[in-house]
């Protein structure tokens, strides 16, 4: 992902969740392919989530890879008992994806057969949701935020996933995670959450959907989007060199 980000200049992730546009497989997978043709030199990674995936089937996965070598976030969102939980990461990987994305709450045995399972294929990447973006995510998740963020920093996970709409929980995240672990945030148009603001606040990386895939123009919305994180990173370096200046 880092050679990508270098290439395209982005810090931004599709997250390509079009199954509930088109119904039919075989349009469904063009219609993916068709949006990634457009996008693919704006975007740094592209996460599949399990709707495309429960529609089109797992292999979409690797067509997106045969067609265009982009980073692949598997975003399961594992949950589950230890051995179903490295089962879902095995097929992800084997179906080419470069990271998965897990729930954290199932608790340290599960999410180290994951880790374990990534680092059988490939050493590949494990992300773990430590808040959600959505505002259920306050009532259940939010409390234990931090454990899962220490469990995720024990366990040796890749990084974290965290809320673009609340900017500020994103550099609490940051300044508990160090400067090691990538911070991923969704939230991005749709949920309310503005291009730039989660980067500004310590994400790595800012995942968008709706705003791209529903736009008339995928290629010109994520272009737009790339450039206003990027402004945003620009400002953001201006304000801290000042400030080392005073």
């Amino acid at each position: 992902m880092a050679e990508s980000t270098e290439n395209n200049n982005s810090r931004l992730i599709l997250a390509l969740d079009v199954a509930g546009e088109v119904t039919e497989k075989e349009k469904l997978v063009q219609k993916c392919l068709n949006i990634l043709s457009e996008t693919s030199d704006y975007i740094a990674a592209v996460k599949i989530g399990y709707s495309l995936v429960l529609n089109a089937g797992l292999g979409i996965i690797s067509k997106v890879k045969e067609v265009n070598d982009i980073p692949i976030i598997a975003d399961f969102k594992i949950a589950d008992v230890p051995h179903i939980s490295q089962q879902i990461a095995e097929l992800a990987y084997r179906a080419k994806a470069d990271a998965v994305i897990s729930h954290g709450f199932t608790g340290r045995d599960s999410l180290e057969k994951i880790i374990e399972a990534a680092e059988r294929e490939n050493d590949s990447g494990v992300f773990v949701v430590s808040n959600m973006s959505h505002p259920g995510g306050e009532m259940f998740i939010q409390p234990v935020s931090d454990r899962i963020l220490n469990l995720a920093r024990e366990a040796g996970a890749t990084g974290v996933i965290g809320p673009a709409t609340r900017p500020q929980e994103v550099e609490e995240l940051r300044s508990k995670a160090g400067k090691k672990m990538l911070i991923l945030t969704p939230g991005i148009g749709a949920q309310g959450g503005k291009a730039g603001d989660a980067i500004r606040h310590g994400a790595d990386y800012e995942i968008v959907g709706r705003a791209i895939y529903r736009s008339e123009s995928p290629g010109e919305s994520a272009e737009m989007i790339r450039n206003q994180i990027n402004e945003t990173l620009q400002e953001a370096d201006v304000e801290r060199s000042f400030g080392r200046r005073l």
